[in-house]
């Protein structure tokens, strides 16, 4: 014979399991509606245009940052502008005391199109004629990214 307190106690069990599982389907439909929205006129959202970022970062002496900046744009970044399969570029500074750190980000349409002025080993850095003047710690590799998501506006 089933205990009278046991049933009602499963009864109320399984009426509030009823009353709530609806509520927790809608949810999640909402959520998942929204996590397969694409983003408009991003072509990093898209499978058709995948793009890739390669960051290079170099440390310099603050008092020479103005001037290596000036030879950053001059040098370097005006040619990588001007190779086929560049999409465009961005320059990172952060002064720390002494120090000035710059990373360099360039968005390319391949990893083919990086090898056009990188050679085949386009992990290696390439630096610029002048470099060995203003760099404290030169590095010896760039990294390369698949940019997933590009929210800029």
């Amino acid at each position: 014979m089933i205990r009278l307190s046991k049933f009602f106690g499963n009864l109320c069990g399984l009426t509030i399991s009823i009353l709530i599982l609806p509520l927790a389907v809608f949810s999640d439909v909402e959520t998942f509606a929204v996590l397969a929205q694409t983003i408009p006129n991003n072509p990093a959202s898209t499978q058709s245009k995948k793009v890739v970022a390669r960051i290079w970062h170099g440390t310099k002496l603050t008092s020479k940052s103005d001037e290596y900046y000036s030879y950053l744009v001059e040098a370097g970044i005006k040619k990588l502008e001007s190779i086929s399969g560049n999409l465009g570029m961005q320059v990172l500074r952060r002064i720390n005391d002494n120090n000035t750190e710059f990373t360099v980000i360039s968005y390319w349409e391949s990893r083919d199109a990086i090898r056009k002025f990188a050679g085949n080993d386009i992990e290696k850095v390439r630096p610029l004629p002048r470099d060995n003047e203003y760099l404290i710690k030169p590095e010896i590799q760039v990294k390369h990214f698949d940019v997933l998501l590009d929210d800029r506006k």
